[in-house]
């Protein structure tokens, strides 16, 4: 057996146990993750890969190696500044999963918001497939450069400084519960009707799209009616499922459970609470239901809001996932036209007319990357990258141009 067949079988055997999507951008990393664990294990390939089936600490280190563990304090701070808006209107005691916790600092970050609420009674599921991450997330320090995102305020009240590393206060740690959790294969941690908000949040975009639909279904059947799902914003669900709808909630965008009768929800009130009002346990009332007309223009409005290139990412991601290449094409196209010196739309424009046949055109996608990445800002490119380096774009683009000369 190749190589690249090697690496395939790890692939399907990823796909299988934890649902992970192995697109062309990802295959690089995933050869050299399998031939760095093979040799950590004194393994040829093909021994290796077969140990993925039965040995689960092999599966687990494949897994540890794989999974990008990048993220910041209070990335996106308009959805913490939602949550903090949230908070006041939730019952208690008030539960919040943070799906995919990476290295902690969302939980954390979490934590910290609903501290600093009106919530009486909370806490924080923390749950995540990579071991690493979870250790990391337990024991809560964290470098100088990982603090970017905190408030000086935050600092000095939720952290204790050792050196060049802080470490959260404990008794916000107290309110946190770790714990593994994939999200294909095992149900919502939490009782049903339990737990009001979930972050997921750049997770869903890893998952092959059969096992996305079926992890929203559990969720969406374990949340209570009025919960809300905050997902990345390069991420969208439109044509994915209906078991959520699209609402608007101050300046960000979230997901609500779709009512079973098909109506859609009304969306959050966006008028904040008074600082001072005495908080109550009881739910808050229900707006008057809008009429068919009046929910047809919200969800037009929310849609028409939302950036275009997110948009079109999504749309073209969602005709990828549906095996829809030409469909896929026009997405990214449009997308790449609007941000021309971004490189993530050429990127996925290239690879959408590779997966259609058309080489030539790919080539000159991939090299319209390729100059992208020299105009661009490199924060602004590594955020859209979701914790991947810069460095590895600039290799798979490297690669693709030299085997298409």
């Amino acid at each position: 057996m190749s190589p690249d067949r090697h690496v395939a079988a790890a692939a399907r055997v990823l796909g299988r146990r934890v649902g992970m999507r192995l697109d062309p951008a990802t295959q690089g990393r995933l050869t050299r993750c399998v031939q760095e664990a093979a040799a950590a294990r004194e393994q040829d390939l093909h021994a290796y890969v077969a140990s993925l089936e039965h040995d689960p600490s092999a599966l687990q280190d494949l897994l540890d190696r794989i999974t990008v563990q990048e993220t910041s304090f209070f990335r996106d701070p308009g959805q913490f500044a939602a949550l903090a808006r949230l908070v006041p209107m939730l019952s208690a005691p008030t539960t919040v999963w943070s799906a995919g916790c990476s290295n902690g600092q969302e939980p954390y970050s979490i934590a910290m918001v609903l501290a600093e609420s009106s919530a009486a009674e909370w806490r924080v599921i923390a749950t995540d497939v990579s071991s690493r991450a979870l250790e990391r997330t337990r024991r809560a320090r964290y470098s100088q450069k990982e603090m970017t995102g905190v408030s000086p305020d935050r600092r000095a009240r939720w952290f204790h400084r050792d050196g060049d590393t802080w470490t959260v206060d404990q008794a916000l740690r107290d309110r946190v519960a770790v714990s593994r959790h994939n999200l294909v294969g095992d149900p919502p941690p939490f009782d049903s009707g339990r737990c009001q908000v979930v972050f997921c949040r750049n997770v869903l975009i890893y998952f092959r799209q059969e096992d996305a639909v079926a992890f929203l279904e559990r969720l969406a059947a374990r949340m209570p009616p009025d919960g809300y799902l905050f997902l990345g914003y390069s991420e969208s669900l439109w044509q994915v499922t209906d078991v959520f709808k699209l609402v608007r909630f101050g300046d960000a965008f979230v997901y609500r459970p779709a009512p079973s009768g098909g109506e859609e929800q009304p969306p959050p009130p966006a008028r904040r609470a008074a600082p001072k009002e005495p908080r109550t346990r009881s739910r808050a009332r229900t707006p008057a239901r809008p009429t068919a007309a009046e929910r047809v223009a919200a969800e037009r409005e929310a849609r028409e809001s939302l950036p275009d290139v997110v948009g079109l990412l999504a749309e073209g991601e969602a005709a990828v996932a549906a095996g829809n290449h030409e469909e896929a094409v026009a997405a990214f196209r449009k997308a790449a036209y609007l941000e021309p010196d971004h490189p993530i739309p050429h990127l996925h424009l290239a690879l959408a007319l590779e997966a259609a046949g058309h080489e030539a055109a790919a080539t000159r996608a991939y090299a319209a990357a390729r100059a992208a990445v020299d105009r661009a800002d490199a924060a602004a490119v590594e955020a859209a990258l979701e914790g991947y380096r810069m460095e590895e774009l600039v290799r798979l683009l490297d690669a693709k141009l030299g085997a298409g000369r």
